[in-house]
């Protein structure tokens, strides 16, 4: 009589996903993984609007990592978010002036790395660019004594973005800040 032989698939097991603290530890799905070691620092892309049931957050884009395992649960932590690249090249028009900043920030906890994004109702001068930009800077600099979650959290929920618009709008006329991304290094 021949023996059967049992295919990898069948000896995986499902884990179920649980996003960080500051996302009240929802589940986010599931995965497989036939030992609970291999599923650690695999990443899991997780829409805002799936975390926070907010419909205007459908452009934002969390990235977690599974950080630990724990029967059938694989918590994760907080690993990149980012904006739609689509969604941002909507928000620019002919006559306006886009203008980057990327930084890195040491916070508390964690040093991340920053991309932001400002657009003007019109073309700025070259000097108007550079003292936008050093607004930025001293505007993300204000969060060095932040933990990693209370920034996240900032930087997700626009309070960042609203704080860059007041702090630059007296240079030139700003239309729209945005963060584009937030990287954990």
């Amino acid at each position: 009589m021949a023996t059967k032989e049992i295919t990898a698939w069948k000896q995986k097991a499902i884990y179920r996903l649980v996003a960080p603290e500051n996302f009240e530890s929802q589940e986010v799905g599931k995965t497989f993984g036939s030992d609970p070691a291999n599923l650690i620092g695999r990443r899991v892309d997780v829409s805002l609007k799936d975390l926070t049931d907010d419909r205007t957050k459908q452009h934002l884009k969390v990235i977690l990592e599974i950080n630990d395992v724990k029967e059938d649960k694989a918590f994760t932590k907080f690993r990149k978010f980012e904006a739609n690249q689509g969604y941002l090249h909507s928000k620019i028009r002919k006559g306006m002036s886009k203008v980057d900043y990327i930084g890195m920030l040491k916070l508390s906890d964690a040093k991340v790395r920053v991309k932001v994004m400002a657009v003007t109702h019109k073309n700025a001068k070259t000097s108007q660019k550079k003292d936008i930009l050093a607004k930025i800077a001293k505007t993300i600099d204000g969060y060095k004594e932040a933990s990693l979650n209370d920034f996240v959290q900032a930087t997700m929920f626009g309070k960042l973005g609203t704080e860059i618009y007041h702090n630059t709008k007296n240079i030139c006329p700003i239309s729209r800040v945005e963060v584009e991304e937030v990287k954990v290094l």
